[in-house]
Order: structure tokens, then sequence, then C-alpha cells
């Protein structure tokens, strides 16, 4: 198993029926990986894709976590992705299509009758229904091994009937899964930007989402990883900053106080606190 408490800014999605691709996407600098058996792989290809996870991720030496994206609760494939997932050793299991804390609850207990040590889910909503539902998921994560709440864009513009991917729905989302996430006590991932050669536009979104809340953003390319990567990295002025700040307010018998003209009290020292723990070493 990885080191699944570093940082995870970009985690780089990458089809479980094409060897070679997971090969190459290791080799980048995403901080974790998500080998898709779900969206990115056709149905015809999904027991190829699977025997692929169980020749390769078990003599996989990467210290970064691999997480198994499985088809969605309920349908055929779960059952067999879910135990692939398993046998293979993943870090985590990425959850698709989650539109009521039913399927969490299920989802996990599923997991848990496979093996006594079950790797955490990363859970995605992305559907009206499942957005609506947003309390009640946070709950159910609450109560088992969830250790993210993400949204799915794309999907999501699908089931509404957008003939695009407009901005205003994405801004709505993010909002939305950063208040679900805060309620489940789990960390909040943004979607993909679909244009891959738009990198201003993936800086643009990347650089809202971490001021929105985000601790990391999927990427669908390679190319994408050091944008994402550099947007989720604190500069340096801000870590040190923050350092200065939460060393003043420890050293403080005070329960507020302003230092470098900074107002400082429990809640606000410890936004500071989580932007040192989100910073690389």
């Amino acid at each position: 198993m990885a080191d699944t408490t570093r940082p995870r800014r970009s985690a780089l999605f990458t089809p479980a029926d094409d060897v070679e691709m997971l090969r190459k996407a290791v080799g980048t600098d995403a901080d974790a990986f998500i080998f898709d058996l779900e969206d990115a792989v056709h149905p015809s290809r999904r027991e190829a894709a699977r025997e692929n996870l169980r020749a390769f991720l078990p003599d996989l030496d990467v210290d970064r976590e691999v997480a198994v994206r499985v088809n969605g609760r309920g349908t055929d494939d779960f059952p067999d992705d879910l135990a692939t997932a398993v046998e293979a050793g993943a870090d985590a299991v990425a959850l698709p299509m989650v539109e009521s804390g039913r399927d969490v609850r299920e989802a996990w207990a599923a997991l848990a009758a496979l093996t006594d040590d079950p790797p955490p889910l990363r859970v995605t909503v992305e559907t009206p229904t499942g957005m609506h539902a947003g309390s009640e998921i946070a709950a159910a994560c609450r109560e088992t091994g969830v250790e993210s709440l993400a949204f799915g864009f794309a999907d999501y513009c699908k089931a509404i009937g957008s003939p695009g991917t407009p901005d205003r729905v994405r801004k709505r989302l993010e909002l939305l899964t950063v208040e679900y996430a805060a309620m489940a006590g789990v960390d909040p991932v943004a979607s993909v930007h679909l244009d891959i050669g738009d990198e201003d536009g993936l800086r643009r979104v990347a650089e809202r989402a971490r001021a929105t809340g985000f601790v990391g953003m999927t990427a669908i390319h390679p190319a994408q990883v050091g944008v994402i990567n550099e947007a989720f990295t604190p500069p340096e002025d801000e870590v040190a900053q923050a350092r200065r700040l939460v060393e003043a307010f420890d050293a403080s018998d005070r329960d507020s106080l302003e230092v470098e003209g900074v107002f400082l009290d429990t809640a606000t020292v410890d936004r500071y606190r989580r932007l040192l723990e989100r910073a690389p070493e």
C-alpha cells in the first residue's frame, strides 16, 4: 500500500485496458493514479482490463496512491470490478455515480465483505439526484470508510441536458461539493478539465478550485498534471507566513490576537494549519 497521507494535488485517470498507458501514467509526476474500469473502457474490454490490473498492480513499485475506479453499484460489472480492486491490492476504490447514502453504505459493505482490511472509498457524485442527496451521502460517508468526495462535471452536464459544459454549472457543483465534503469530514476533489489543449483554462479552474477549498483535482491527460500540481501547491511565501502565524498563535496565551496585520483566533488559525498540512514537504 502507498503512503496515503501525502498530498494528492493531482490524480491521473488512465484506462485499465491499456497496459502501456498504465506504465506511462506511473512515470508522470501525478500525486495519485486512478486506473479506470468505467467510462474509459468499452464494455467489451472490461474483462481484459480487470486481467491487466490483476497482473500489473501487485508488482507495481510506486510510492503514490493507486486507486481503481469501478463501475457503479448496481451495474453488472460492479462485483467483478470490486473483487479485482481488492485482489490487485488497490490503495483505494473510486466509486462513481453515487446518488444516495445507500449507494455508499452498500458499496462499503460489499468491499468489507471481500477483505478484513478494505481500502478506502473515493466517492463521486455526478447527477442532480446525487447532488440533491448530498446531506444523506455526507452522513453515509461519515459512517463508512470514505476519504474523499468529488463531482463529475461531464456526466452532470449530460444529465441536465446541457449542450456544453457551462462554467456557471461547474461553479455551482464546486460549492456544493466542498460543502458536502465538509459535512462528511472528507477531502473534496475537483473534477477534470475536459479541454486538454486549454492550459490557461485548466490553470484558471484549478486555482479557483484550490481557493474554494478543494485539496486536489483529477486529470485526464499527463499534460495536465504539471499545471494542476502547480496550482495546488501553496506559494512559498504563503506557506512561510502561515507557519509564522500558527507559531505566534500557539506561543500566545490569548484566544485572539493580531499578527502581521492578520486577526487570529481558533477558527482562523485552523485555516493556516490546514494550509501547512497540504503543503508538500
